[in-house]
């Protein structure tokens, strides 16, 4: 048995039955198709208007029905345990022997696969699997103070004069497109905000691209128009969620896997809640409000393996909080600016690493 257990030694299974000629031919005429029908059905539109366009409507919706087909067929839930392992491997495999490594052994496990090369598979996916427990206890046990920052201390780097710049950009963006680009305004942002953070001294790095979300985005957008808008009541943590699984530290093993661990709804009612809360007492409650809430999403996540924890104390923002109040009438309002970037400092300084690590489940 696989060292990834009965689940994937069943997941093998099924790959290893399934046609791949066949699945590939179905894949280039369905991608034709939707190509096809998206063309003519936008065609459509922009010819007859939006009073006559019916036929183009209708070809849209055909065409998204395709897209739904295809989707499901290369994404099925039988075949993503087979796709998690192999992932896994090769991103162990890049990060231990490079980049000219993985790509060779990747096209090994694919022919291995044309092969049904059981035996082989499993070989090769518990070799690595050996390999990344014994670096695991290697590297818990030998830190690398090489890539400690700021004397060990969460810090926010990141300057006032950046954010607003990458704020209006990403709002123009998001404004010209009807919100169509928000993905790549989002990750521009964020991609910003991380590369200015520190926990316990090792800074943050976010490898997302705006390709990778845009398709989830609209997936989302679409699945909250059928729901009759109730699965957008999950978006906010599948987006933390795609944020956080694209994080990494410096010096640690990102194939680890990152996530966070909390419920969707209790995390869209706690933002919601705190956000409320701090509107209607003028931020008079904003000092509960930021604990509270930092203090449940840092506490569930996971970044490459290594869980994060936050010890940030009510009374640590009273003090704080009026100082900012003051601020922010001497300055007439110009302070304020300056709050979320003195927030961000605050949060890094009280998010804290860890020892040992996580056990992401990995299928």
């Amino acid at each position: 048995m696989s060292k990834y257990g009965e689940k994937f030694d069943k997941a093998l299974t099924r790959t290893l039955k399934i046609n791949r000629g066949l699945r590939i031919a179905m894949i280039v005429v369905f991608s034709f198709l939707l190509s096809v029908t998206a063309t003519y059905g936008m065609a459509a539109l922009i010819l007859l208007g939006p009073g006559d366009g019916g036929p183009g409507v209708i070809l849209l919706m055909v065409a998204l029905v395709f897209l739904a087909i295809l989707l499901i067929f290369i994404f099925r839930p039988g075949l993503r345990p087979y796709e998690k392992v192999i992932n896994r491997t090769i991103d162990i495999c890049r990060y231990t022997e490079g980049k000219e490594a993985s790509d060779k052994l990747k096209k090994d496990l694919d022919q291995k696969l044309w092969d049904k090369d059981r035996e082989g598979i499993l070989n090769i996916t518990d070799h690595y699997y050996v390999l990344c427990e014994e670096l695991k206890a290697k590297h818990a046990a030998t830190p690398n103070p090489a890539v400690i920052e700021n004397e060990g201390k969460g810090e926010f780097d990141g300057w006032l004069i950046q954010q607003i710049g990458w704020a209006l950009l990403g709002l123009l963006v998001s404004c010209i497109t009807f919100g169509i680009c928000f993905p790549i305004a989002y990750v521009w942002l964020v991609k910003w905000n991380y590369k200015h953070t520190l926990y316990d001294g090792k800074r943050l790095s976010f490898d997302g691209r705006a390709s990778q979300i845009f398709g989830k985005w609209i997936i989302w957008i679409l699945l909250t128009i059928v729901t009759i808008g109730i699965f957008a009541l999950f978006i906010p943590k599948k987006l933390l969620n795609w944020k956080v699984s694209h994080l990494h530290l410096a010096g640690e093993m990102p194939f680890l896997g990152a996530l966070f661990r909390g419920n969707a709804i209790v995390y869209l009612l706690v933002i919601v809640s705190t956000t409320i809360l701090n509107v209607i007492t003028f931020t008079l409650m904003r000092p509960f409000c930021t604990t509270w809430k930092n203090r449940y999403i840092q506490n569930r996540l996971v970044i490459d393996g290594r869980q994060m924890t936050f010890d940030g104390k009510v009374h640590q923002m009273i003090g704080r909080n009026l100082l900012w109040f003051l601020l922010t009438i001497v300055t007439l309002g110009i302070y304020l600016l300056f709050i979320p970037i003195r927030m961000k400092k605050w949060v890094a300084k009280h998010t804290h690493i860890k020892e040992g690590y996580y056990q992401i489940k990995v299928i």
